[in-house]
C-alpha cells in the first residue's frame, strides 16, 4: 500500500483502485513510471484524470464516459472462472468504453433485459441480462490493463468470485512471471525475503472468523497438504529446507522457476533456499 507521492521504481505493477483519485501529478508519474518499463492497471474511476479525459494516453479502451446507472453484466472472453454464456452481475456505477486497437478483451458488458424502474419491475434482486454488446469491462494491452466496473469496491462488499478470476486474469497479463505461485486454498499468504545468499518463503495457513462487528479471530489452522509453489530463482540452489524443521525438500528447478511441494499440518509453513 503506496502513499500517490511514493517511489515506484522498485515495483514491476502497480494497481491503481477506483477509491485513488488521479490528478495530473499522478497521471504524470503513472506515465514516467510506466515509460521506465512498469505497468499499470487501473481501475473505475482511476481510468479518468481529473474525472474527465484518459489518465494515461493508449489506454488499451477508448471512448471513456459514465455509463447510464443502473444493472449491467459481465461476460468473460476466454477467462476461466468467468462465464461468457451466463453473464454475472456488475454492482456500482461504470464506465462505458469501447477496445483500442490491438487489445486483448478479457470480458465485455452485458445490457439488462429492460432497465429497472418504478414502471418496469422484476421480482429478482435483478433484472436478466440480454445481448452482449461491444462495450469493454476488461481490456488489456501496451503494458496497461483497463477495467471499467468497480471490481475491487464490488468483491469487497459482494463477494463474487468472478471480479477476483477477471482481476487476477488482468495482472497475469501484466506480471507473467511473478516472483511467487502457490497453489493450495485460497486463503493462502505468502511473502518472500531475499538476501544476498538466500531467500525465504513464508506460507501462512489461518483461517479467521468474523465473529464481532470489527475482529477477526483464528481458533484453528488450517493445514497444508501437498501444495505446488513455483519460486522465480536465477540459478540452481544449493539446498532447499523447511524450517524450523530442517528437513530437505525434493526441488526442481525448470531455468526460470525453482518447484518444491509443502505439507504441514500447524499452517505455517517456512521454506529457506540457499543459493549463490
Amino acid at each position: 500500500m503506496l502513499p500517490p507521492t511514493a517511489d515506484l521504481t522498485g515495483y514491476r505493477v502497480v494497481v491503481v483502485p477506483e477509491s485513488t483519485p488521479v490528478d495530473d501529478a499522478l497521471a504524470v508519474r503513472l506515465q514516467q513510471y510506466r515509460e521506465g518499463g512498469g505497468a499499470v492497471l487501473l481501475i473505475g474511476p482511476a481510468l479518468l484524470k481529473n474525472g474527465a479525459g484518459p489518465a494515461l494516453p493508449d489506454l488499451p479502451v477508448e471512448g471513456l464516459a459514465q455509463a447510464t446507472a443502473g444493472e449491467s453484466f459481465l461476460a468473460g472472453e476466454g477467462v476461466p472462472g468467468v462465464p461468457a454464456d451466463f453473464p454475472v452481475i456488475s454492482y456500482g456505477s461504470r464506465l462505458t468504453a469501447r477496445a483500442a486497437p490491438g487489445a486483448e478483451v478479457l470480458a465485455r458488458v452485458v445490457a439488462p433485459y429492460f432497465p429497472r424502474s418504478w414502471d418496469r419491475f422484476c421480482g429478482h434482486s435483478y433484472t436478466p441480462p440480454a445481448d452482449l454488446t461491444e462495450e469493454v469491462a476488461v481490456a488489456v494491452g501496451g503494458g496497461v490493463a483497463a477495467v471499467t466496473a468497480p471490481l475491487l469496491e464490488a468483491f469487497h462488499e459482494h463477494g463474487l468470485e468472478a471480479y477476483r478470476h477477471l482481476l487476477g486474469a488482468a495482472l497475469d497479463r501484466l506480471l507473467p512471471d511473478p516472483l511467487v505461485r502457490a497453489g493450495g486454498p485460497v486463503h493462502l499468504e505468502t511473502t518472500v525475503m531475499r538476501t544476498p545468499t538466500g531467500t525465504t518463503l513464508n506460507l501462512i495457513s489461518f483461517v479467521p472468523a468474523r465473529e464481532t462487528p470489527a475482529l477477526d479471530l483464528v481458533h484453528d489452522l488450517f493445514p497444508l497438504v501437498d501444495v505446488p509453489v513455483a519460486l522465480r530463482l536465477d540459478g540452481e540452489p544449493r539446498s532447499v529446507r523447511l524450517q524450523p524443521e530442517g528437513r530437505e525438500l525434493p526441488w526442481e528447478h525448470d531455468g526460470t522457476y525453482l518447484h518444491v511441494r509443502v505439507t504441514v499440518l500447524d499452517g505455517h509453513a517456512m521454506v529457506v533456499v540457499d543459493h549463490d
